[in-house]
């Protein structure tokens, strides 16, 4: 087995972005489940509408 290793590149300076993401049934779940476990209301942003996401809201 090779392991290719490679430096990370680095920032010069602070990053502050917003990375709209495709949507993925796991993460939606993922994010239902933390949701569901806060104390807090919370809102998840575009999450992918599938028959199983739609079962776990």
């Amino acid at each position: 087995m090779v392991t290719v290793s490679w430096p990370a590149p680095l920032a010069s300076v602070p990053v502050d972005a917003v990375v709209a993401l495709p949507g993925s049934k796991s993460i939606t779940n993922r994010a239902l489940v933390l949701a569901a476990l806060g104390d807090v209301p919370a809102t998840i942003h575009h999450p992918l509408e599938a028959r199983d996401t739609q079962l776990m809201a």
